[in-house]
């Protein structure tokens, strides 16, 4: 591993988190195809703290009009409780494939080209439905809903943030209230999946690369903030067919080059 490898991670991981197309995908597929090592733990913590402070600084400024009209309306407990709801699925997931021993198995590579181009179809079909509903407009059934679709993210490839904003569309959402509510989602998913590596990350007593870490999480942060803040400013003004193009031609790519 060099700090080139850590800089091409951290902007795989930054670019990707917050897109509709799968950071974990991508960084397998870096990792098994460029590097041919396995994800390094302390280097995924680093990019997914890098990651989490992006979200939580757009949190704090451009999407703090959003927040305040959930909170408003709701109420800090009833907000809350909104996020826990929305992120239960994806926790449960996640402990069945532990529980299962499927989590390694959903990381082939043939997972990861079939869930891209399922989940692309899926969030094509979801963005051809009407807008008719605001951030503000937010249930607790939404969020239920939200978060079943986010809990697909556990298979690499199916991309949490494509997930979540095809829930949020197929709900009638518009695009940027997609995008938010996805970002916003992200806050206590990105803590939880930080807290699941870390402790794979202890247990296994590797050794900590502080330099490695500190270049990780600083590049993390600067990609995962430019990426999310043109995510937020333009996502209403296109639509999201250049991701599915995009990740129909990663899974069909993939397939080519694993049966041909």
């Amino acid at each position: 591993m060099t700090i080139f490898h850590v800089f091409v991670l951290s902007l795989i991981q930054g670019a990707t988190e917050f897109l509709p197309v799968s950071s974990s995908a991508h960084l397998v597929l870096y990792n098994n195809f460029v590097i041919g090592l396995k994800n390094d733990l302390s280097l995924d913590i680093a990019m997914h703290i890098g990651s989490l402070l992006a979200v939580v600084l757009l949190v704090s400024k451009p999407l703090k009009e959003h927040m305040n009209n959930v909170l408003i309306e709701n109420g800090v407990s009833k907000s809350v409780f909104f996020l826990v709801l929305a992120t239960f699925p994806l926790v449960f997931m996640a402990l069945f494939l532990e529980y299962a021993r499927l989590l390694d198995l959903s990381r082939q590579v043939e997972i990861i080209a079939f869930s891209n181009l399922i989940f692309a179809l899926l969030l094509f079909v979801s963005d051809r439905k009407p807008i008719r509903r605001k951030f503000s407009d937010i249930t607790a059934r939404d969020v239920l809903v939200i978060g079943i679709w986010q809990s697909f993210a556990a298979f690499p490839g199916a991309s949490r943030s494509g997930a979540s904003i095809t829930g949020a569309r197929f709900l009638k959402y518009g695009r940027k209230e997609a995008i938010i509510i996805s970002a916003v989602l992200s806050i206590p998913a990105i803590v939880i999946s930080s807290g699941y590596i870390g402790l794979k990350f202890f247990s296994s007593q590797n050794k900590i690369d502080v330099e490695f870490i500190i270049y990780a999480t600083i590049f993390s942060f600067i990609f995962s903030y430019l990426a999310l803040k043109f995510f937020v400013k333009f996502g209403e003004l296109f639509s999201f067919t250049p991701y599915v193009i995009y990740r129909l031609f990663l899974g069909l790519a993939l397939l080519t080059a694993l049966y041909l």
